[in-house]
């Protein structure tokens, strides 16, 4: 099955496409539902429709706005719900328009839901026209125009009929969530388009704030278990597996919890130890003290063979320390970019 290239930059070349190719009309499709595949007939899917003299739309299959080729997840028993035209036109992936005015305009629309829409993400890059470019950067989708990247943001609208008979699936919602992208056809210079509407802003990723009240609470406890383990630690077999294996035994023993005995990770040692690690710190006489200042600066120890007077080592040392206490202790909590 050959994939199909278009080179085309108007809404002309559209209407001419969609008149040359003779619709493919079989025991799966008849000639009402007007299949034109836009290349190799083996790939039917991708097609050119006619909605009227004045919008065609490129189709690349398998969503629910398609009313040929429905998306395989949110197909429904009822065969006769269908998406109406409106939908058609809202969820095709590239939408061809000429207005009253003369102008032309152009609508790309991303895939529904979160993953990757690989076949969308080929489709576009196979059929935006000169002067579009479909590009991913950062695992994110842009449409760049003039030297200008539009975030194509993945969208959350599917067809109503999809959203029977629970009403609702998730996030998903019938209503236009806007994030389709329209470009208008500058006629003067043939190749260039300039931005309309539609898109939302590139989403900040989430971070991770450190609980500043709940860790203050602590601040002396914590000052003095590390001013006492970074005494303790460079004493200690640190670099004796059967000692390490012991302390985790009897760290499993007074948790009734499992660990992984080979563990050299302080974050697998004692996730979801959150209460035990604050204890364990306020406490100067609590049985698994030792442990668990073993355990926060293991993988560290190697600056203790150096000089530990330098500020550079004593930094590190300290941000590291500081680091895991409030991994430990569940000071971190991740929010919202």
């Amino acid at each position: 099955m050959a994939i199909q290239w278009l080179q085309y930059n108007s809404f002309e070349y559209i209407a001419e496409l969609y008149a040359s190719i003779k619709p493919l009309v079989s025991k799966l499709h008849t000639r009402e539902q007007d299949i034109r595949p836009i290349g190799d007939r083996n790939r039917k899917h991708e097609r050119i429709a006619k909605i009227n003299d004045n919008c065609y739309i490129l189709q690349d299959g398998y969503h629910t706005g398609d009313d040929a080729f429905p998306a395989y997840y949110y197909r429904n028993d009822d065969v006769t719900l269908k998406p109406t035209e409106a939908e058609i036109i809202k969820l095709a992936p590239i939408v061809w328009r000429k207005h009253r005015d003369g102008s032309e305009t152009i609508t790309i629309r991303n895939g529904t839901g979160g993953g990757a829409h690989m076949s969308r993400y080929s489709f576009l890059d196979r059929h935006l026209p000169q002067g579009l470019e479909f590009l991913i950067t950062n695992g994110k989708q842009f449409v760049v125009n003039d030297a200008n990247r539009y975030y194509l943001a993945k969208s959350n609208t599917v067809a109503e009929y999809a959203l029977r008979p629970e009403g609702k699936r998730g996030v998903m919602t019938s209503r236009d969530d806007g994030v389709s992208l329209t470009f208008k056809r500058i006629t003067k210079y043939p190749m260039c388009f300039e931005f309309v509407s539609g898109g939302k802003a590139i989403p900040k990723p989430p971070k991770q704030i450190v609980d500043k009240k709940a860790k203050a609470k602590m601040k002396d406890d914590i000052i003095a278990f590390r001013n006492w383990a970074s005494i303790t630690f460079p004493m200690l077999p640190k670099n004796d597996r059967e000692y390490r294996m012991r302390l985790v035994t009897e760290l499993s023993e007074q948790t009734n919890k499992a660990f992984n005995l080979y563990t050299w990770n302080v974050v697998d040692t004692f996730a979801g130890q959150f209460e035990l690690s604050r204890n364990i710190i306020s406490d100067d006489d609590h049985p698994l003290r030792l442990h668990l200042a073993y355990f926060l600066f293991s993988s560290i120890e190697d600056i203790y063979d150096e000089d530990m007077d330098t500020a550079k080592n004593r930094a590190y040392v300290m941000t590291t320390f500081n680091r895991r206490i409030n991994k430990v202790c569940n000071f971190t909590k991740t929010v919202k970019g």
